[in-house]
């Protein structure tokens, strides 16, 4: 748990953004002073086991609870960025709610 709702005392102000799934804990982070999104294994778009690049969610396999990883895509979706930065793959330009509706249409092929 973090010690408050809203932003953490630390250097960029991050905003952990709960978005379990892929972990029971998962979070991602927005840094809104840049408009970045960190999204962590939340979303990749590029990964040594996908045939596909591009924003998407990791396979099943390294999922701990798949359809509570589409679900936290939501959460991704509304974060006030342009730049989302993967757990694997090179960083997406762009809004995130497009990468995350990128992400939902490849994500039924896992």
């Amino acid at each position: 748990a973090f010690p408050a709702p809203g932003p953490l005392d630390l250097p960029g102000a991050p905003i952990p953004l709960h978005t379990p799934g892929h972990t029971a804990g998962h979070c991602a982070y927005l840094l809104p002073a840049t408009g970045i999104v960190v999204a962590g294994d939340a979303m990749s778009t590029g990964h040594p086991t996908s045939r596909v690049s591009g924003p998407q969610v990791l396979p099943a396999m390294f999922q701990k609870d798949l359809p509570g990883a589409l679900a936290s895509l939501d959460v991704i979706a509304e974060a006030d960025a342009d730049i989302l930065i993967p757990g694997h793959g090179p960083v997406h330009r762009g809004s995130p709610r497009a990468a995350v509706e990128q992400a939902r249409q490849r994500g039924a092929a896992f």
